[in-house]
């Protein structure tokens, strides 16, 4: 967690990884705008810029939605950027749980890897179930790391309640080195819109697409630049 010199607001980075099509993108933006886009194919990373207000103060939060298209190429300069990591799985493919289960390895193979939470989405589906509950809650259980099942697309509360957590235990963890870099603004995220959350609140942000062959290029993020929106989320 970072502090922005500029503002003294802290600054939370949150990873978001899973394989394709269990609604990682879905999810983030439910977080952040309240609002089910359904689900979409991203070939690139997304980095999400938004103001959240917790009761506990004011968070800039930066959330990368990691793109899966290589699935087994685990995002270790992700992963080092983020302060949490999020990694989902979709309740209705074991494929996508197993991901879960390496993708857990790995981050346990990291130096002072970040804090994480393990999320089983789609859970309005669950007649087509194929990963059992306490599959999820075992898994979690063996990592020490929280762990709920939701449905983006019903809303569920436990969403929210997840990357509050996250927030809340990044903000005590010290400061480390990043790698990653962004390069120009993709579009504009609309602000709070639909159910409001008792606790946790959000302005206006930004999504920018962080492309792989640019994560190099600078060890210090790129923020708050004369960037000039392009589309609408």
């Amino acid at each position: 967690m970072k502090t922005d010199e500029k503002t003294n607001v802290p600054r939370v980075r949150i990873a978001v990884l899973g394989n394709m099509n269990v609604g990682k993108s879905a999810l983030t933006v439910r977080y952040l705008t309240r609002r089910f886009i359904g689900e979409y194919r991203s070939n690139t990373d997304l980095l999400y810029k938004q103001t959240v207000t917790l009761e506990s103060g004011v968070l800039d939060v930066e959330i990368v939605d990691i793109s899966a298209e290589n699935e087994n190429d685990f995002p270790v300069e992700q992963i080092q950027w983020a302060d949490a990591c999020l990694i989902v799985y979709s309740i209705t493919d074991r494929a996508s749980y197993e991901y879960a289960q390496r993708s857990l390895g790995e981050l346990r193979q990291l130096q002072n890897s970040p804090s994480a939470y393990l999320i089983g989405n789609k859970a309005d589906l669950d007649h087509l179930r194929e990963v059992q509950e306490t599959e999820g809650a075992t898994l979690a259980a063996s990592h020490a790391i929280g762990f709920c099942e939701v449905s983006v697309a019903d809303n569920s509360p436990a969403l929210y309640k997840a990357f509050e957590r996250l927030l809340i235990e990044s903000r005590a963890r010290p400061v480390k080195p990043r790698k990653f870099s962004v390069s120009k603004m993709f579009g504009t995220l609309i602000g709070n819109n639909g159910t409001r959350q008792p606790s946790t609140t959000v302005s206006q942000g930004t999504v920018v697409p962080c492309h792989k062959g640019e994560l190099h290029k600078s060890r210090v993020m790129k923020r708050r630049q004369a960037f000039t929106a392009t589309a609408s989320l």
